[in-house]
Order: C-alpha cells, then structure tokens, then sequence
C-alpha cells in the first residue's frame, strides 16, 4: 500500500476501497495496532496521559452509561469529543460490542473478526471468541479475513476504554450493506448488564464549517429525536442505527454530551473548508437524562435576584432590539419610547446577536456597564446590523429572515487565579462569560460561546486567538467574568 502523509492519516483516516485478503494461520491470534503514531500517540506513557487529560474534561452522569456514540478520527481532533462518551461508561462493565462502518471492504451483512486480541500500545485487548463464534453461525455475519487489519474504527475506541476498564472483552463489529434491525436483533441477545455497546462514527466529511455544523445538527437532532430511520449524516450510518435500536429496546434515552468539528478542536491543524463533524452521545434512563438535562440547565441558568427578568420584560427588550434594527437598515432614526427608558434605565453591559438560518449574521455590544440598558439595546442592534466588521451590512430584503437575541451581562468581576490549572479549574462553561485583557489585547466570549467550544483549554485558546495574542495568552492574562442572561425571538 502507498505510504500516507502523517496528517492525512491523523486526521481524514483511511478511505481506500479496496480488499484485504490474508486468511488466518493457526497461530495468527493478535491483531497489530494499525494506526498507533498516526491516529494516536505511540508511546505507552504518552498515550495514556492524552487519554487521561482528553477524559478529565468529562463528567460522569447520575446513572453510567452503557451505549455510546463516539466518533473515531485521530485523536488530536477527535480525542476530546469521544472522552466526553467515555467519562460516562460505567466502569463495572466486562463486554464491549464495538460497532464500526467498514473503510476498506463493501460486503452484505456484519463482520467479525478471526483473532483472538487487539492490540495497542497499552497493551492486548481480548476478543469474546465465545460470542462471536455464536454470531458467525448467524445469517447475517461473514468472518472479516483480514480486512479488518488496517481499520481504525474500532481500534481507535481502545485505549479509552483500556484506561476506563479493568478485565475486559470485546465484540469487535464491522459493518457495510445490512438492515440495522435485523442486527439490532442479532445482538439484543448478548447483551446483559455487564456489557456495554459502543456506535463508531464520525459525522459529516469534508464540508466547509458553518455547512458541516448545520448538517451534523441535523444529524443530532435526528438521533436525539429517537427516529432509527431518520436523517443521519455519518459514515457510521449504520452502527448508529443499529444502537439507537438496541437502546430503544432497553428503554434508554439518548443525551448529547459533546459536538465539534475538527476545526473547533484542532483549528491549527484543520482549515475551515474542510472538515469533519464529531459527537458523543450516551443513552441512559428516563431518570438519568432528566437529571443531566436539569443539570444542564444549572450550568446555563439566568442570574438570580436581580438579575432575572420577566417574560413581559423579555418581550419588550427584544421590541426595542427588533424595532432598532429594522429602523436602521431602512436609514431611519429610531427614538425609544419614554416608557422602555424609564423602565431600563439602569446602566448595564448588553450585546445583540442577529442569526440567519441559523448562522451568525451580526454580533456588538458593551462588555461594561456604560449605557442604560435600553439605550444599550437599541444601539447594539444598530450597530451588528450595520458596522460588524466581518459581515455586509444587513440589507432590508433580509430583515424577515434575521433572528434577534439580547444578553444583558451582570458587571465583570476579576477572576484571580494561581496558574493555567488553577483558572481551568475555575471556569465553568455555559455560565461564564470571559474577558482577557493583556497589554494592549483584550477579547471576550459570551457564555453562550461555550456550546460551540465546550473545552476550556480549546476556549480559552480561540479568546486569546481572537484578542491578537497567542494561543497561549490566556495562562498569563487578566481574566474577567460575567454572566449573562440571553433571550431571542
């Protein structure tokens, strides 16, 4: 086979077609790790440390998960989405039915493998030979002679779970032209309360970003929705699929831990024309995904106190917002009614976001309490519409189409921190909105900012990015935080 470059293997995988024959001598029982230096890091010591720094950044659920969906590109991309999967698994768990999307061979139905372990640089994985022995007398199951050598779906799965499991087997699983059903059917068999099944997919290729975020939305609705035959863009189509169906036979629910794009997590590496879409999904209980949800929306919470407003209050500050905008793209000059100033006079940090179909059209606004709020809104929906320095400005033919948000920010106060660590520690993503300030530099994010780059490392790295530092900035600048409450239409 043609030798590959470094950062094609690393980061597109391996997309050859074609068949790879070599039936298995007697004494053949391990399969080499394929990808080791390529997908992910070689060395032992060096891999497990990725690992364990890729799942620090997780947080376990109020019930384990058991049913995952993680994607399975090289690491450095999407290495962090997969441990958000992984810090959920339970780690009482002695079976894993790995389920991938074959890269190198079409075939009717589902492969197994013909070995006895897998191998990675953490060392040997056993393979459940009992179970897949009673899968081979299955219809619907080939034995995999070889074409499974070089895949990296599933292998790349392993060292999660070497780190987060102890005693384990696996169920390795390809899959190519079959009906999910009918393998949904064939494995509900094998599965008990000691065995965990794992869904190994990436999601759109080689899209351009805001392209592959609106196509892998799509995808993730379709997932969260439940529907086993809806829209999934994703190379491993099927194995999702075929888990959606086996969770829905155990009455799980299914939970969004992490999605991004190999731009959003390795932007140095991954130009945004082309990328491709990653996510982690667990299925739980009822209970469990309610308690997560309910969590979640902890984390995004309004201000209490003082800080909350009132529907009513909501409506009229995006009144203002709406009747500003379409005042300004028409040339006209919009004077804000005596009862909206009197009713926000307070002064208060504020932005206004336009969205059109869903992406950014415009975003400005005061960081520090400068203005009386409804001055604030009323200027800052002028000004994303008309003076955001990376967009056109807002025509009036677009105007039914554009989306308007507000986010009244509470007052910046100083984050003192130790060290790096220290101030990841103290960040808490979806309520805090950050500034950096360092020399003549100084950039923020507001919360909301954290659904598109939940990693803190990976957010604070884009703020400095954004404020003309470098990407390590944020370790010796000022930080501030503030919180915000975000409404739209």
């Amino acid at each position: 086979m043609k030798k590959r470059s470094f950062f094609v293997n690393f980061f597109y995988g391996v997309f050859i077609m074609g068949i790879f024959t070599s039936g298995l001598s007697a004494d053949t029982v391990v399969r080499r790790a394929a990808v080791a230096g390529s997908f992910y890091e070689k060395n032992p010591k060096l891999l497990r440390e990725v690992v364990l720094r890729y799942l620090a950044d997780g947080h376990p659920l109020a019930e384990p998960s058991r049913f995952l969906i993680c994607p399975h590109a090289g690491f450095v991309f999407s290495g962090p989405v997969a441990a958000k999967g992984y810090a959920t698994l339970d780690n009482t768990v002695k079976r894993v039915i790995i389920i991938g999307p074959s890269h190198h061979m079409a075939f009717q139905g589902v492969a197994v493998s013909g070995f006895k372990q897998y191998e990675t640089p953490l060392g040997s994985v056993p393979i459940d030979t009992k179970v897949v022995d009673e899968l081979k007398k299955k219809n619907n199951v080939l034995l995999a002679e070889g074409f499974d050598e070089p895949e990296h779906c599933l292998e790349v799965q392993l060292p999660f779970l070497q780190v987060q499991l102890k005693d384990f087997f696996i169920v390795p699983i390809l899959t190519s032209r079959t009906d999910p059903r009918e393998v949904a059917e064939i494995l509900f068999p094998f599965i008990d309360e000691k065995t965990a099944v794992v869904a190994s997919s990436d999601l759109s290729h080689y899209e351009q970003q805001k392209t592959a975020r609106a196509i892998d939305d799509r995808s993730i609705r379709t997932i969260l929705s439940g529907d086993a035959d809806g829209e999934i863009n994703a190379c491993g189509d099927v194995p999702i699929r075929i888990l959606m169906r086996l969770a829905k036979m155990k009455n799980l629910v299914p939970v969004k831990l992490d999605a991004r794009t190999s731009y959003e997590t390795a932007p140095e590496h991954c130009p945004q024309s082309r990328v491709v879409g990653y996510a982690a999904i667990a299925f739980v209980s009822e209970s469990a995904a309610d308690a997560f949800l309910k969590e979640s929306r902890g984390r995004n919470a309004e201000p209490s106190g003082e800080e909350q407003f009132s529907p009513d209050e909501k409506k009229a500050l995006l009144h203002l917002a709406r009747q500003s905008l379409e005042a300004a793209v028409r040339g006209k000059r919009y004077e804000i009614p005596k009862e909206f100033s009197n009713k926000f006079n307070s002064n208060r940090g504020c932005f206004v976001t336009l969205t059109k179909n869903g992406q950014l059209r415009g975003c400005i606004g005061y960081i520090e309490p400068i203005k009386e709020l409804s001055r604030a809104v009323v200027e800052n929906a002028e000004n994303a519409a008309l003076r955001d320095p990376r967009f056109p400005e807002v025509v009036p033919d677009e105007l039914d189409a554009i989306t308007v948000e507000v986010s009244v920010l509470t007052e910046p106060k100083d984050l003192p921190y130790r060290d790096a660590e220290d101030l990841l520690q103290k960040l808490v993503p979806g309520r805090d909105g950050v500034i950096l300030e360092k020399d003549m530099h100084h950039s923020t994010f507001l919360p909301q900012v954290w659904e598109q780059l939940p990693d803190k490392k990976m957010f604070l790295e884009h703020l400095s990015l954004k404020g003309g530092m470098s990407r390590d900035g944020w370790k010796t600048a000022k930080v501030k935080t503030y919180r915000a409450v975000h409404f739209h239409e």
